[in-house]
């Protein structure tokens, strides 16, 4: 169904009124004849067989033809690029794929090689379509995928606009739903000065991929987008669609409604085509069947079926709603004769999923008639079918899920790294604005001392005594600048002796005073911030390279003992990487190790070694921390300080064991499993 869809929408883009396009070419020969050069007479035949293009192929053949009677008299190679991008379009009009692909390719060669962006990138779109023809998805995926961050970067709306909706459809014809939305919903915001038509037909597009997900209310949402957006053409199509999503929902009144005023509309006016008028038909059929007016549904439905152009779709389920009217009316043998009839277009229709409701029809009328065994087999078709249609509904479904996921993770790391980027604007503007205050604060007094120089000089030669008196002022100065310096001197090294004094009573302390809990939670913030600071870093936001992470983890601990005691970190660990879950936990453990190591391991001894090892046994992974001072105590291992008890609910958290030796100095060593690698 979908699929069918999809080319019905394509069908609608490629469309327009012809008054309109006609208006558009007189204009475009008026500017013909006023051009003198060349290169501007090539544009614009080249514009009026675009206009051509969506109308009358063999007058597009005849201005082509005009575009390379110019490109080779004037050697213009940009115009030989005109003529094989439309020669590509009229051999795609005529539905032959290969001819047109082989001029697409040769008007690309020559807008690459003029350095054109426009025009390669719209014969990239034009070989995407011929790919299309020829139903090559994984050839449309590759050159548009190789060729969308060169259109993001030309920022042409148009262009970008198609690129989005052929990869979207591209994966639409794939089966692949998530991300086909995922493409359509990308050229919304490009759709901005476009045609209300043109945003409708996105949101169309949209709404059929959600209901084939069975996400009805989402497809009603977009659909109900597409109306508000939709002009005059075509209006029949978004409300039929509707009234289909409308009965998917059973809100059978609204979707009868709905229909039923598009049939008068489309008997008085007569302005739709047969396949619309087939769909319009159906949904009616269909609302009356379920609000069980079976009679009044029965006309409609033979409507459906008498028709020779009607889509088999909605031919099987017209007669699949037959056969249910006549097997409730008790009339089994027309029950069984529809039933067999929409198994006949079921078997040429249906090629990767089978319609389950029309299998438990069948199942159903050969159980009324005792043939159990055919019985049996239709219900297990039924069910085959069924959860094989589940599964990829719930596939597809994780996966939208998982996009959005994705999609909203970039956003927030985006808007993360802008305001840091802001942050560091502010800083440096402020830095540059006190360097130029100190400036001007230094020009002030280079005058004030320039100033007074002079003035004393003059005084000194002036007035004797003032001399003197100057002398001694200044005298005084200087032993009065002299005791301030000393006061500062010594209030410094009084500054310097408090702070020693409060890190040892820190590290004396039984309780943590004000700073040392500031600075544990300082370093056990840190230990967390570095993990998510190596997961924005990398190209993978879901692993954490734990070698660097540690290796920044070891520095920052370095650098807050530094000076203090000559401690050795040896840290020894191979490549490996953790998910988030597991990094944090094991990085919090080593910090924790680490930093009370320090703090008690060496209190008699101005050096040491602590070494910090990672290896990996098979599936399993083996931590050690140990260090060569004093040792811990059996005392205070039983004691279950608050650093131990840390590391006992961390260990646990990841589901490993530990243990402690204190034989040689302190070795701790836990082993976890189940690591993502």
């Amino acid at each position: 169904m979908k699929k069918i869809i999809l080319c019905i929408l394509v069908f609608l883009n490629n469309t327009t009124v012809f008054s309109q396009n006609e208006r558009q070419i007189d204009s475009l020969l008026v500017e013909l004849n006023s051009y003198q050069d060349f290169v501007t007479q090539i544009n614009t035949l080249n514009n009026i067989c675009l206009e051509y293009n969506k109308s009358n192929t063999t007058k597009l053949n005849i201005y082509n033809q005009k575009i390379l009677a110019l490109a080779k008299k004037h050697k213009y190679s940009r115009g030989f690029g005109f003529y094989y991008l439309n020669r590509s379009r009229i051999y795609l009009s005529k539905s032959n794929g290969t001819e047109s692909l082989k001029f697409s390719k040769k008007a690309a060669a020559f807008f690459s090689k003029n350095k054109d962006i426009s025009n390669y990138l719209n014969s990239i779109t034009e070989m995407s379509k011929d790919y299309v023809q020829l139903q090559d998805p994984k050839k449309i995926d590759s050159i548009l995928k190789n060729n969308l961050n060169l259109a993001l970067s030309h920022k042409d709306n148009d262009i970008i606009i198609d690129f989005y909706r052929l990869m979207g459809d591209n994966f639409a014809y794939q089966d692949s739903i998530a991300k086909s939305i995922f493409y359509y919903k990308k050229a919304i915001p490009f759709l901005s000065q476009k045609k209300s038509d043109s945003k409708s037909i996105f949101f169309q597009r949209i709404s059929d991929q959600y209901t084939c997900l069975n996400q009805n209310d989402k497809g009603l949402v977009y659909i109900d987008l597409s109306i508000v957006n939709k002009e005059t053409n075509y209006q029949f199509l978004v409300e039929a669609k509707k009234a289909l999503i409308l009965n998917k929902l059973s809100r059978y009144n609204e979707a009868l409604n709905l229909s039923l005023k598009n049939y008068q509309s489309i008997l008085k006016f007569k302005m739709t085509s047969e396949w619309q008028y087939n769909l319009i038909l159906y949904n009616i059929a269909n609302a009356y069947y379920n609000l069980k007016k079976n009679d009044l549904a029965i006309p409609y439905i033979n409507k459906v079926i008498d028709k020779k152009n009607t889509i088999q779709e909605y031919k099987i389920e017209c007669f699949i709603i037959l056969s249910n009217i006549y097997f409730q009316k008790k009339e089994k043998k027309k029950a069984r004769f529809y039933s067999q009839k929409a198994l006949v277009f079921h078997d040429s229709f249906y090629k990767q999923f089978g319609n389950t409701e029309l299998y438990h029809n069948v199942s159903k009328i050969e159980e009324d008639a005792r043939n159990y065994k055919r019985a049996l087999y239709f219900y297990q078709k039924m069910n085959h079918h069924f959860n094989k249609i589940n599964a990829q509904i719930n596939n597809e479904n994780n996966l939208l899920l998982q996009t959005d996921f994705d999609v909203s993770l970039k956003d927030y790391n985006i808007k993360t790294l802008q305001e840091q980027k802001i942050i560091k604007t502010i800083e440096n503007k402020n830095q540059k604005d006190l360097i130029t205050f100190i400036g001007v604060l230094l020009l002030i007094a280079l005058s004030g001392i320039l100033f007074y120089i002079k003035t004393n000089k003059t005084i000194k030669n002036k007035n004797k005594v003032i001399e003197n008196e100057r002398s001694r002022t200044q005298k005084s100065l200087l032993e009065k600048e002299t005791l301030l310096k000393e006061i500062h001197h010594r209030v410094k090294n009084n500054m310097q002796m408090v702070v020693s004094l409060l890190k040892i009573q820190s590290l004396d302390a039984k309780e943590l005073s004000l700073e040392d809990f500031i600075n544990v939670s300082e370093t056990r913030i840190n230990s967390m911030v570095l993990v998510h600071e190596n997961l924005y870093q990398s190209n993978n936001l879901s692993k954490v390279d734990f070698k660097e992470y540690l290796n920044k983890l070891s520095a920052s601990i370095l650098s807050s003992y530094q000076g203090l005691k000559k401690i050795e970190l040896q840290i020894d660990i191979n490549q490996v990487y953790f998910d988030v879950q597991t990094a944090i936990p094991i990085g919090l453990i080593i910090n924790e190790l680490v930093n009370n190591a320090y703090k008690h391991a060496f209190n008699d001894k101005d050096k040491g070694l602590i070494s910090v090892q990672l290896i990996q046994n098979d599936e399993k992974f083996i931590l050690t921390v140990c260090d060569d001072g004093l040792g811990i105590t059996d005392h205070q291992i039983n004691d279950k300080g608050l650093g131990l008890e840390i590391v006992k609910l961390l260990v646990s958290q990841i589901k490993g064991v530990s243990q402690i030796d204190n034989s040689n100095g302190t070795c701790f060593t836990m082993r976890f499993q189940n690591v993502t690698l």
